[in-house]
């Protein structure tokens, strides 16, 4: 008998339409003026717009913004919007019909005619001409050269004979015929054809007000009670009527989703055709309990709806996510587990119980499960072969269902409380508990771990492509492969332990995460350490991890507090309930993917399946547009670049919008003045205001952001450019210029004048100064040069002194030694000099040193240098001469030996010796070459004089 009624209980939901709608409001928080909606129109830019009863608004991708009086639309009550093949927009109301852009509008009526519009589908083109129903009569409205000419479709003619004509109720244009209710029956004008279709045709009597053309070609057409099909070929309308349908209204919009199924209007709540069948979304599926006015489903793929007193609602996730609640049967929330058995049905466990949705239907129904009384929370659900399901609560209790014989079976009882229960591939169940880890082989429930793991938190675990099992806990990371339990030591995480969740995908590395933010993701080397990355992700850190997973592509799913991660290899991307999630709040390991590649996954508020995730994990491109632009409060018309004059007292506004991506709460632009501001600034407004602008050329940025799918847009540009005052402008500026010029001018030539006079003065004392100063230059440079005479030379001999002499070798070592040349230094002494001295006086005496320096300068070779080192002592210092080489010395001391001195009228006899030292690598200075060069000396002097002698060597010249 149980399961006779649990099988009753399934045929009977399948006949329900479960399904929880997730569902976005737009109310006067959002800008809507008025909440009751009348017609729904997305413009070819992509901007969807709203009739109200107060107003026309158009939605920027946060909110509604109103067009009216100061757009040049004044009718408030409006009742139909159209946009025809050239682009424009036809705003029928009340109180008149206006025309524009979507930002500016104008009066398309003429003063005798005043085209009041009823709600309702009232305006349509064809051909270069728009048809409006006023009145119950069909205006024809024509562009002239001045405006717009109106006059009715039909003359007396054609309303004598076809008195239908006098009653039209509405108009619709397939782009071949006119299509529009006339009285009871539906007309068909194709050029000046008229047909009308009746009950023979497939019509029945009734006030046509609603009209679709489908993809495939199909017509269908709708009445208060009527819903016909006018297939391509056919020459009768097909009965798709809605079983009871009863709704006396002209709000009866006909829509066609991706699938090709038509959504309409239902007495309570919304229909759609499923190509056999209709299907209803009521208040149990959460729709409002309220009537549906308009309907638009828009090329962003979201499904919009117009109520009467609720504003507009956005179906989130339209035939992307499904989901259930306790109002589509779920048993109760949070959802912790789930699973699908053998047979087919799938298996939700959560805090009370669980629920179950057998193959084919559409509304869950309480699992045929026995619990225990004392039961509590269901943590893990496993299939078993012939449709059984092994069942983990909390508390400790390991059931089994037995599908054939419709029993629960208590298998195994936990010593601990079970957090997660899993299933390795070959077959054995593990629990992890919070006083260690066990596993099921299907009879015993044994202690596993040996002496490795501990007895402590465990709430995690998975299987790799190895066979290796992994299990994440408060003590660490631990793993078991052939048997053996290892402790993984994990480096670069916060913590060595405190894990929750973890994941391997096929790729080999591991995921974890624990009681700490973000995700960390490595691979394990031989030596049983992992060292993880953090995985960079702003929104991966601010969130609580409640699962990890992936699928059968290997994207991978991460749970948590606020929605679900997905990643599919290449971008990271959040799904919430704006994309159709039932809640953000993820429950505890409540994932699932199903056989088809579909996912469900549990929250805190009900389950969702995500039908493709791959539509998900691509969302489509976020495109970002400047909507308006106001200076000094008056809007101004649409345009690529702006010019305005100088106005220090006219704030700028600029109105953002996002187009091609549903509506997202996290939406943010970046924006920046170029000329004005350098840095990006982020705002979540759509409107970004500028105080008065200061003359100069700009360029407005705008990209708008997606946190959730990380998409950034292209970044779109508006110049703008300040007119100076005119005082400021070129012509002014010149002219100013100009006057300046010829005024500098004038005060130049007198100026000049007066220059010139003073000019030839000052010319006349330049002159005389300056020969003044050239005669004291020249005293100065003469002064100097004596002063430097006196200071490096002898008085007497002109030569070099001693010190400036010691300072030409200095220069001469240094440059012999950075070429690698040979530098040979001589000390000449005159023989007996102080004979001379004493026999014929110092006169005589200075004489000889005088003519001596002379004949040594004269003999010198080129590039040498001579100095008087002392007394009759002179040094000469003589580059490029080879080593060990006195030829050149001997030269020397020819030049005085051969021929006798003149001194003070006397004929003198003199010689001199002569002591050469080369340089060499060991010397430091000068003077160890003079000291070497002295000693030969001495070896001159004291073997004979009147000779050369060579440091170091025994022979001599003479």
């Amino acid at each position: 008998m149980v399961i006779v009624a649990w099988f009753l209980m399934l045929g009977l939901a399948a006949c329900a339409h479960g399904q929880a709608i997730s569902l976005a409001s737009f109310t006067q928080a959002q800008g809507l003026g008025s909440l009751e909606d009348n017609c729904l129109l997305q413009d070819r830019q992509g901007f969807v717009y709203v009739c109200t009863e107060n107003g026309l608004f158009r939605f920027d991708g946060h909110a509604f913004q109103r067009i009216g009086a100061a757009s040049g639309l004044h009718g408030n009550f409006i009742s139909a919007l159209h946009q025809d093949s050239a682009g424009r927009l036809w705003v029928g109301t009340r109180s008149g019909l206006y025309v524009g852009d979507g930002q500016h509008f104008a009066s398309a009526d003429e003063p005798a005619h005043l085209l009041s519009t009823d709600p309702g589908a009232m305006l349509a083109d064809l051909d270069g001409h728009l048809y409006a129903v006023s009145q119950h009569h069909l205006w024809v409205i024509e562009s002239t050269a001045t405006g717009w000419r109106v006059r009715p479709r039909f003359d007396a003619a054609a309303l004598h004979a076809t008195p239908a004509l006098a009653d039209i109720t509405s108009v619709f244009s397939d782009g071949h015929a006119l299509w529009f209710g006339c009285g009871k029956s539906l007309c068909q004008l194709v050029g000046t054809q008229l047909r009308v279709w009746d009950e023979r045709k497939g019509i029945p009597a009734d006030t046509w007000t609603s009209y679709l053309r489908t993809h495939d070609g199909t017509l269908w057409v709708r009445s208060p009670r009527y819903i016909r099909t006018l297939y391509p070929g056919s020459v009768t309308f097909t009965n798709h009527d809605l079983s009871g349908a009863r709704v006396v209204t002209a709000y009866l919009d006909m829509i066609e989703d991706d699938q090709g199924r038509l959504l309409t209007r239902a007495n309570d709540g919304l229909a759609r055709w499923d190509g056999h069948s209709w299907r209803i979304f009521g208040t149990g599926n959460g729709l409002p309990d309220i009537g549906i006015d308009a309907l638009l489903y828009d090329r962003s793929h979201v499904l919009w709806i117009g109520t009467y007193g609720r504003g507009v609602l956005q179906w989130r996730g339209y035939e992307q996510i499904e989901s259930w609640q306790g109002a589509q049967g779920l048993d109760s929330s949070p959802s912790w587990a789930i699973a699908r058995a053998s047979d087919g049905a799938l298996w939700i466990g959560n805090e009370l119980g669980g629920s179950m949705l057998a193959p084919g239907a559409s509304r869950l129904v309480p699992w045929p499960l026995k619990a225990p009384p004392l039961a509590q929370e269901t943590t893990g659900l496993q299939k078993l072969p012939d449709g059984d399901m092994l069942v983990a609560y909390y508390s400790g209790e390991l059931l089994r269902y037995h599908a054939r014989q419709g029993i629960t079976e208590e298998v195994a009882h936990s010593p601990a409380y079970i957090r997660d229960m899993e299933q390795d591939s070959h077959g054995l169940i593990w629990l992890c508990t919070e006083r260690g880890l066990y596993v099921y082989d299907g009879h015993t429930l044994r202690h596993a771990g040996d002496n490795v793991v501990p007895d402590d938190v465990f709430s995690d675990m998975t299987e790799d492509a190895q066979g290796r099992l992994w299990f994440a806990g408060d003590t660490g990371l631990f793993r078991l492969e052939h048997g053996r339990w290892t402790r993984i030591r994990v480096i670069g995480a916060p913590s060595d332990g405190d894990f929750r969740h973890l994941d391997a995908p096929p790729d080999g590395g591991l995921y974890l995460s624990g009681n700490f933010n973000g995700l960390w993701r490595g691979r394990v080397t031989s030596d049983d350490t992992i060292t993880v990355q953090h995985v960079a992700d702003n929104l991966l850190d601010d969130t609580r991890v409640y699962f990890i997973e992936h699928d059968r592509r290997g994207w991978l799913w991460i749970g948590g507090t606020d929605g679900v991660e997905l990643f599919n290899g290449q971008r990271w991307r959040r799904l919430t309930e704006d994309d159709g999630l039932i809640w953000d709040d993820i429950g505890e390991n409540a994932f699932f993917e199903d056989s088809d590649g579909s996912v469900w996954i549990g929250t805190t508020n009900g389950v969702s399946h995500i039908l493709h995730p791959a539509s998900l994990a691509a969302p489509d491109p976020l495109t970002v547009s400047i909507a308006g632009l106001n200076l000094g409060g008056v809007a101004q018309a649409p345009a690529s670049t702006y010019r305005f004059d100088y106005a220090p007292e006219q704030p700028l506004t600029l109105h953002l919008a996002t187009l091609g991506a549903p509506t997202r709460r996290t939406l943010q632009y970046r924006y920046r003045l170029q000329g004005l501001e350098h840095n990006w600034v982020n705002s979540d407004r759509p409107q970004i205001d500028y105080p008065p602008l200061p003359p100069g050329d700009f360029v407005f940025e705008l990209a708008a952001y997606d946190p959730d799918s990380r998409q950034l847009s292209p970044v779109v540009q508006l110049p703008l450019h300040i007119v100076p005052p005119w005082w400021q402008r070129t012509p002014a500026v010149l002219g100013g210029l100009l006057l300046l010029v010829l005024g500098i001018a004038l005060v130049w030539q007198l100026r000049t004048q007066n220059l010139r006079a003073r000019a030839r003065t000052l010319e006349r004392l330049v002159a005389l100064r300056t020969r003044e100063l050239e005669v004291d230059k020249q005293a100065l440079e003469q002064a100097r040069a004596a002063l430097w005479q006196q200071a490096t030379h002898d008085a007497l001999t002109s030569l070099p002194n001693r010190s400036h002499v010691l300072e030409i070798l200095t220069e001469a070592i240094a440059h012999a030694r950075k070429h690698d040349e040979p530098l040979a230094v001589a000390l000449i002494d005159l023989d007996h000099f102080k004979h001379i001295n004493d026999r014929h006086g110092h006169l005589a005496g200075d004489a000889v040193l005088i003519e001596a320096s002379t004949r040594l300068h004269d003999a010198l070779p080129i590039g040498a240098s001579l100095g008087r080192y002392g007394g009759e002592e002179i040094l000469a210092v003589i580059p490029g001469v080879s080593c060990d080489d006195p030829a050149p010395f001997e030269t020397l001391r020819r030049h005085i030996a051969d021929r006798p001195f003149s001194g003070d009228g006397s004929h003198v006899e003199i010689t001199c010796s002569i002591g050469i030292a080369w340089l060499q690598q060991q010397d430091r200075d000068g003077f160890d070459v003079i000291r070497r060069a002295d000693a030969a000396l001495y070896v001159a002097k004291t073997s004979g004089r009147n000779r050369v002698v060579v440091a170091g060597k025994r022979w001599e010249m003479t």
